[in-house]
């Protein structure tokens, strides 16, 4: 039994060899067919070669044609009253009705009475003072016969027109320092211009119309108390409107004062006619902007519209546009040479617009490339096709 067992395991063992150089002999042959294989297949199939001749990209241009562009330049604002003011009383009492109620919307013409507040206690108190002052010239009158009996005449006849419901006349020129010390002296200078201040106070319990305008806001009713410092409302003349716009330093320098503008409604389009008034010289820190106000008279317009506005300011001789979105670090463009090869050029900008910039220095004939092609750069070659 031993030796049996013995014989089988020699066997087995004999056996396990022999699988193991079958196995690496498979192997060796299988790596080695692949080899030949693969060198035979490479040999068959030849390597392609690269092709070292760049490829044209297809380029379309503009062929630059300098030209007169007009210069628009473009802003919006609201509209406003050139002439606009608030009133404000300067004296107590109770408004009176006048022929036209001061409300909304009530036209008044240059001169007319818009605001009328009880005066008649400040005019009984107007009143005394001018009699008193009447008894002051007719008390000096007798010492003045005796002092100056040559300049009697002069200060009699101004006593005798005096008229209390009446404004005072001017004073008579004395004609000596003497005379002006013996007036000053009876107080007739401090008593005169007393009542002339009185007189001026008078005239402001009768506010009427700066100019010819409409009332835009009315804040009093007849038979309401006025106190001082209240306010009455608002008139506005609209014969003549202006509009305010913001535009850039640079744009403001193109524009003078007479250039004439468009106004456009923002709500039915409807263009108006206006002309540059004025143009302010510093600059909003905020904004970075200039003012320029535009007057019309049109009568379309009514205070408060919001309106675009486009100013005309002259021509720009030879110029090109050309779209924004071809440059290249917003200054440069690229360019086809005589032999389609591309060259990059920087611009000389005269004025950027909204989707366009104006640019002037390109001679006539020049092929610009009009279409932003990636990778593109200096030196290569392209097919130009000319885009109209």
């Amino acid at each position: 039994m031993k030796k049996g067992c013995s014989y089988n395991i020699i066997k087995n063992i004999k056996n396990h060899k022999m699988t193991i150089r079958k196995t690496w002999i498979i192997a060796v042959l299988f790596i080695a067919f692949g080899a030949i294989g693969f060198i035979i297949l490479s040999k068959m199939k030849k390597s392609p070669k690269k092709d070292l001749k760049k490829t044209s990209i297809i380029t379309p241009y503009l062929v630059v044609k300098n030209t007169t562009v007009p210069l628009i330049l473009e802003g919006s604002g609201q509209v406003k009253a050139k002439d606009r003011i608030d009133i404000y009383s300067e004296v107590n009492g109770i408004l009176q009705k006048t022929g036209q109620d001061f409300r909304t919307g009530v036209h008044f013409k240059k001169g007319d009475l818009m605001i009328k507040i009880d005066d008649s206690e400040y005019r009984a108190s107007l009143y005394a003072k001018r009699s008193d002052f009447e008894n002051l010239i007719t008390a000096l009158l007798p010492d003045i016969k005796l002092e100056f009996p040559d300049e009697f005449d002069k200060w009699y006849q101004y006593l005798t027109s005096l008229d209390i419901d009446k404004p005072l006349k001017p004073l008579p020129e004395v004609q000596s320092q003497k005379e002006k010390f013996f007036i000053t002296g009876r107080k007739v200078y401090s008593t005169y211009f007393s009542i002339r201040n009185m007189e001026t106070r008078l005239e402001k319990y009768n506010i009427r119309a700066p100019f010819n305008g409409v009332v835009t806001q009315s804040n009093v009713n007849p038979g309401t108390l006025i106190r001082v410092g209240q306010k009455i409302g608002a008139l506005s003349n609209n014969d003549v409107f202006e509009i305010e716009i913001s535009l850039k330093a640079l744009d403001a320098n193109l524009i003078h004062p007479g250039d004439q503008a468009k106004i456009v409604s923002t709500e039915d389009g409807q263009e108006m006619n206006g002309v540059v008034a004025r143009i302010n010289s510093a600059i909003d820190i905020s904004t970075q902007t200039v003012s320029v106000f535009i007057e019309s008279r049109d009568k379309k317009l009514r205070e408060g519209m919001f309106v675009k506005a486009k100013i005309h300011s002259g021509n720009l001789k030879n110029v090109y546009e050309i779209p924004r979105d071809i440059l290249t670090e917003n200054r440069w463009v690229y360019v086809i040479q005589d032999d389609s090869t591309l060259q990059r050029k920087e611009i000389h900008a005269v004025r950027f617009l909204k989707r366009t910039v104006i640019v002037d220095g390109f001679p006539d004939g020049m092929k610009i490339v009009s279409r932003n092609i990636p990778g593109i750069f200096p030196g290569l070659k392209v097919k130009p096709v000319q885009q109209n």
